[in-house]
């Protein structure tokens, strides 16, 4: 019973914020269907997340006849109670992401990185930021459950920075125009697979984000070495699981390789090189 209070006033509490942090600027999307967004906490932060240390229930939109105030902003949500405790979610860095469906589990809308001031009841808000252009933001509200455990809440919604749903392309086309959409990364797919690494192996210079899944069998990782950089994931990817990794490129060749099985996985054909024009 305490757990089920606990998350009925984390979705009170949520839908204030909510409606302070969204309707202050954006009109509503409108109420449709989606599919089930894929949730999970990760060891790292939202820049380069490790691995998967608790899943979460998927989020969802309320489908239905639509009532009250037509520019209300309609959020997807989630709530779960997990065995982990907030100290420990604290203790060390760890993020919360949100899919865009399990059929394209590689595509990212948001994420949170836990952390912030516990307040008197010991629960943190954390804020979910947009990932890679999603349109989707939200808030994510943890709470101590009994046990031990964490009531995890999270909930997200698409907005639109002013006018209505009919001005999106207009306003994807200034976007594009202005420097901040050009300091946005090149995204990159790496797929993983016993053995080889499928990638574009030509990039501008800039910034890049390489979205690496393991479509193998077994873990592998990812590795980037060349003109004075050095970077590899945070955790082994598993089989079907996916990872990002951030890195700011300047011309030159790269080589990139899976470090696991103490270089037995790179000698058998996963290395490839990069070259950054």
């Amino acid at each position: 019973m305490n757990s089920i209070r606990l998350v009925r006033n984390s979705v009170t509490v949520l839908l204030v914020l909510l409606g302070g942090l969204f309707l202050v600027s954006s009109r509503t999307l409108g109420q449709e269907a989606s599919p089930a967004r894929p949730s999970h906490i990760h060891d790292g932060d939202c820049d380069e997340l490790g691995q998967i240390i608790q899943p979460l229930t998927a989020l969802t939109v309320p489908v239905g006849q639509v009532s009250g105030n037509k520019d209300a902003v309609v959020a997807e949500a989630a709530f779960t109670v997990i065995p982990l405790s907030l100290d420990e979610l604290l203790a060390t860095d760890h993020a919360l992401k949100v899919h865009l469906s399990k059929e394209q589990i590689q595509i990212y809308l948001a994420c949170g990185d836990i952390g912030g001031t516990v307040d008197a009841n010991g629960a943190l808000i954390v804020g979910m930021k947009e990932l890679d252009n999603s349109g989707y933001t939200g808030i994510a509200y943890l709470a101590p459950a009994g046990d031990g455990g964490t009531s995890v809440s999270v909930l997200i919604a698409k907005v639109l920075s002013g006018g209505t749903p009919e001005s999106a392309t207009e306003a994807a086309q200034a976007a594009a125009a202005t420097p901040a959409a050009a300091s946005e990364p090149q995204l990159v797919d790496v797929s993983l697979t016993e053995f080889a690494i499928d990638m574009p192996t030509t990039v501008p210079a800039g910034k890049v984000r390489f979205n690496v899944t393991n479509n193998g069998a077994v873990p592998h990782s990812f590795v980037l070495e060349g003109e004075g950089i050095s970077k590899r994931l945070a955790n082994n990817v598993p089989p079907g699981g996916s990872a990002k990794l951030n890195a700011d490129l300047k011309p030159g060749a790269y080589t990139v390789y899976c470090p696991v099985g103490e270089g037995a996985h790179r000698a058998k054909g996963m290395e490839v090189t990069l070259t950054v024009t």
